[in-house]
């Protein structure tokens, strides 16, 4: 299983995007060997570290040239190419559109990927993602043979599950059938007035809310387990509810094994390991991000800061989607070009048409 030691691998990749980095300074970083690292990394990511820094490397330097006037060569340079020329064929690759071109027309950059990348949904990519998942909840019955819980970010992972044979008779399978990052909450998770918010923010009836959201997760509240698995994406919408469940065993005091299975939902694929999660802490992150909407100050895993960020961000009035939006608001389609420009975010067509009222109502955002 991936531990802490991955943590400490990713922690240090995201600190050092800007710097002159190679594998030999990341082992003395973490006191391991480059060939420990260089394993676990492609084990982990199914890719090499090289091939995973250069997509967030690019997306800053995306970001840069749409928010700044640096000189192109000097944004290269500074995460990384040698030259503007290999900056440019690495960023025309995998945006679909040269750094100039994007700087003169700084569209999301779905807008040119959706062109240039073949889809990423396929029957292929779906039975190696079903193949994933068997062989992670093989790898966690060999090493946790005890009573588990797994818990699914909502009805439709359940769905798949049942749909592909995917559930171990062994355990007990659940959904979380929540919109976290949507509307208003309580500091006590799952108390009635977290229901009454929660209802009232998602335009539901306490009774509607109750049996979509709460009697599902009855085993959880009525039964003891030695192990909950949570099956969570790694988009803005699924972290944030994954934040949530976390916290919430922090406050019943959970004190079985907490395992972190990663759907990769921009790629339809499954991280092919559990990871390990300490639960202590996530009540403070989840008071400070979703109750406070406060920026956290503890170490997140790199994929919930990210997601942090974006949930922070998406619906001030300067955000991607917010501006998109506002220029195309009459436009007959606009909740699928959403659905299609913005994945990162995970929302879905009921969360982006409440944004549409608001903004032809003139809401503040």
């Amino acid at each position: 299983m991936i531990d802490t030691n991955m943590k400490r691998i990713l922690d240090f990749v995201e600190q050092n995007l800007t710097e002159d980095f190679s594998l030999n300074k990341l082992a003395r970083h973490c006191n391991f060997s480059p060939y420990y690292c260089s394993v676990i990394f492609h084990r982990y990511f199914g890719e090499t570290m090289k091939s995973y820094m250069q997509k967030p490397r690019l997306l800053c330097a995306a970001k840069e040239l749409k928010s700044t006037n640096d000189r192109i060569v000097d944004i290269a340079i500074k995460y990384g190419y040698s030259s503007q020329e290999a900056s440019s064929r690495a960023f025309s690759d995998m945006i679909g559109i040269a750094p100039k071109r994007f700087r003169e027309n700084p569209l999301p950059i779905a807008v040119y990927q959706k062109n240039s990348s073949p889809p990423f949904q396929n029957k292929e990519n779906t039975a190696m993602k079903n193949e994933t998942i068997k062989n992670v909840q093989g790898e966690i019955e060999r090493n946790y043979p005890l009573k588990t819980l797994h818990i699914l970010n909502g009805l439709c992972m359940l769905d798949s599950f049942q749909k592909n044979d995917l559930m171990s008779e062994k355990a007990i399978y659940i959904p979380f059938n929540e919109a976290m990052c949507w509307g208003e909450t309580n500091e006590k998770i799952f108390s009635s007035e977290f229901i009454e918010k929660r209802a009232y923010s998602l335009n539901s009836t306490l009774e509607e809310y109750k049996k979509i959201v709460i009697e599902p997760l009855k085993p959880l509240f009525d039964e003891q387990f030695d192990i909950i698995v949570l099956w969570f994406g790694d988009d803005m919408f699924c972290q944030m509810n994954f934040i949530t469940i976390l916290a919430y065993l922090e406050q019943i005091h959970f004190d079985g094994d907490v395992l972190f299975c990663m759907a990769q939902e921009q790629t339809d694929k499954m991280l092919s390991d559990a990871v390990e999660i300490d639960i202590d802490g996530y009540n403070y992150i989840y008071k400070t991000i979703l109750c406070d909407r406060k920026k956290c100050d503890v170490k997140l895993l790199p994929v919930t800061y990210q997601a942090m960020n974006l949930y922070l961000c998406y619906r001030e009035r300067s955000s991607d989607i917010i501006r998109y939006i506002k220029k195309n608001l009459n436009k007959e389609n606009i909740v699928e070009e959403l659905l299609t420009l913005f994945p990162q975010y995970g929302l879905g067509d009921l969360q982006y048409k409440w944004m549409i009222e608001e903004i032809k109502k003139g809401k503040a955002i």
